[in-house]
């Protein structure tokens, strides 16, 4: 008795079903072929029929039916009347060991499902599943680096929670990630907008990074057009930790064993001292003046921290100066040794600090709501042992933002 089967319809185009070879519940399998008879040669441009020899290769398609299906392609090759070379027919549906569409779905799935997940649900090997993802992201990458680049995002990341680490490069106008190099010092910089060519690098006119020496360096090298603005997240955070040394003497009672150790008001109230004036109302307020007007020093550190504030709250660079010069006034009455540091910074790096207001206002904050993503992507994935597997899915969650 004959096998029950059945006759189907792919919507493929120039492909022919040419017999149905498994049609279980779990998988199905469909012999196809190019619908065309006659093929140009690739070599001398004159039409040919002469097939040499047929060769069946398996292609993944999208699943029929809720079944994973598979595409026995006969693939032939062919031999030219004319100059007898011989060469093997492609066709616009197939990319390689899938289909064109299940390439596209498996790329959009990579952008909410781990691989190993699109490997299950497509019935394809998790290798076939990420060689798709990251040949569709280095198309991506390639298209996405030949466009002008006002404003360059650089910011770093691990692979794994203090592994190797990469630099992530971003447009500050379209949000979407450049790309991902290897290391994060100067030479792993410097190689990106070497490869990008000096025509691209003159059109940096803002490069916006952390307080990362190596990345000074290889911008001041490499983008000499361009205005270097450190990101205001990482300058707020010198700030605020000055203030966080200072609570952390005053909050102790005793040395280490006795209990309490810490006055617990202080301690509970750690996060309330970091926010800024204009972010805090009501009780908050009350709250935390009861417990500056306890400790005059932390008092007068928090009012240093709010003066830094001033910088990146003022119009204008010359309000910024204004709110600088404050600070100093009030640092140089009391002079704590927990904000030596912040000095510091601000002598090392005033002037990167001040291009704030020179630019627009330009942050990094596009980049880092990206690496919010990324850290996701690496804790669903428990973390990357590859670079290029890691930056072909940050390129494909990392669209333009509209």
């Amino acid at each position: 008795m004959a096998p029950d089967s059945m006759t189907i319809r792919l919507h493929l185009r120039r492909l022919r079903v040419l017999e149905v070879l498994s049609d279980a519940v779990e998988r199905l399998v469909v012999a196809v072929r190019d619908s065309r008879r006659v093929v140009r040669c690739p070599h001398c441009g004159f039409l040919t029929a002469k097939v040499h020899e047929t060769r069946r290769v398996e292609v993944a398609d999208l699943p029929y039916g809720g079944r994973p299906t598979t595409l026995v392609w006969h693939r032939r090759r062919f031999t030219c009347a004319n100059c007898t070379e011989r060469h093997t027919e492609s066709h616009p549906e197939i990319a390689g060991k899938v289909t064109r569409r299940l390439a596209r779905q498996v790329v959009r799935d990579a952008q909410v499902m781990t691989i190993k997940a699109i490997s299950h649900r497509y019935g394809i090997s998790w290798w076939l599943a990420m060689r798709t993802v990251r040949d569709w992201a280095e198309l991506l990458e390639a298209e996405r680096r030949r466009r002008r680049c006002k404003v360059l995002l650089i910011d770093e990341t691990s692979l794994r929670r203090g592994h190797r680490y990469v630099t992530v490069l971003s447009n500050g106008e379209t949000g979407e990630v450049l790309g991902m190099v290897r290391h994060r010092d100067a030479r792993a910089l410097g190689a990106f907008l070497s490869a990008q060519g000096r025509r691209w690098c003159r059109g940096v006119q803002v490069a916006v990074t952390d307080g990362s020496l190596s990345y000074r360096s290889a911008i001041h090298r490499h983008l000499p057009g361009a205005t270097h603005v450190v990101d205001r997240f990482h300058a707020v955070r010198w700030f605020c930790a000055g203030l966080i040394e200072v609570r952390r003497r005053l909050q102790r009672l005793g040395p280490k064993g006795t209990n309490p150790a810490f006055d617990p008001q202080v301690f509970r109230s750690r996060y309330l001292q970091l926010r800024r004036l204009d972010r805090l109302e009501g009780e908050a307020i009350e709250r935390l003046g009861a417990i500056l007007w306890r400790y005059p020093e932390l008092e007068v550190a928090w009012r240093m921290v709010q003066h830094l504030h001033g910088i990146y709250l003022a119009e204008d660079a010359e309000g910024a100066n204004e709110a600088l010069g404050a600070f100093v006034e009030l640092w140089e009455e009391e002079r704590f040794p927990e904000f030596d540091q912040v000095v510091s910074a601000l002598l090392n790096w005033g002037e990167e600090i001040f291009a704030f207001h020179d630019t627009d206002r330009v942050t990094n904050g596009h980049l880092e709501g990206r690496m919010n993503k990324i850290g996701v992507l690496k804790r669903t994935a428990y973390g990357f042992r590859n670079v290029r597997n890691l930056a072909a899915r940050t390129i494909l969650i990392s669209p333009a933002v509209a």
